[in-house]
């Protein structure tokens, strides 16, 4: 019988190396994207609390609670590469909410608790405010608010299609405003809550019709 043969020091620590090197691409590839995240909690507005999160590579959720008594309702998205773009800069140019103060001293009328959030492996970090001043920081609420603007939109159509089929209209006349004053951000938010009303035979013809006239409009634009 011969004694299994030693494995040389030198194989032996490459080998470790690579082991080493396969569970730090391992927990690498499973790390999730770096995200932006902005919140907003405001009782005596519509809706009273929003969350936005946005990911580099495009992966997004709007989730909003409309009233105090609703519950909160996700919708997933794709978020286009110049709204990314946009969003990571805007953080970027304050070092990531880790530099200087968001708050500002100004004062001026309450708009809601606000929250901005950087995400990114094991480096995190998150501002609460008010009201700010400082420019990149005003893009990145202008623009969430605007994408809140598109989720609300296909929140209440949602809601109208679900539990209250004569409002439906109603709401579909809301978007069509929205989206022809230019107040719409993302407007792919809101291509699902379309799609399935079209899909729905329970829904007027009326209904159905401006919901396809919209997304040809926003096929055509985007």
């Amino acid at each position: 019988m011969h004694a299994p043969r030693a494995v040389p020091r030198a194989l032996h620590l490459l080998l470790l190396c690579l082991a080493g090197l396969g569970l730090a691409l391992s927990a690498q590839a499973a790390a999730p994207p770096a995200s932006v995240t902005y919140t907003r909690s405001f009782p005596r507005s519509v809706p009273v609390f929003l969350q936005i999160v946005v990911r580099r590579d495009g992966s997004a959720l709007y989730a909003a609670r409309q009233t105090a008594r609703q519950p909160v309702l996700h919708f997933p998205f794709t978020a286009s590469p110049p709204t990314v773009r946009a969003i990571f800069r805007a953080a970027a140019a304050l070092d990531d909410f880790r530099g200087v103060r968001l708050q500002s001293k100004d004062n001026v009328a309450f708009t809601g608790d606000k929250t901005l959030a950087y995400a990114d492996g094991s480096l995190r970090a998150l501002q609460h405010f008010t009201y700010t001043t400082l420019p990149p920081a005003r893009t990145l609420v202008n623009l969430f608010e605007r994408i809140s603007t598109t989720g609300m939109d296909a929140l209440r159509l949602r809601l109208a299609a679900r539990y209250q089929p004569l409002n439906v209209l109603e709401a579909l006349d809301q978007i069509q405003s929205d989206w022809s004053l230019h107040l719409l951000a993302e407007p792919q938010l809101l291509a699902p809550v379309l799609r399935r009303l079209l899909a729905d035979p329970t829904q007027m013809q009326a209904a159905q019709r401006r919901a396809q006239k919209l997304l040809v409009q926003m096929h055509q634009r985007y």
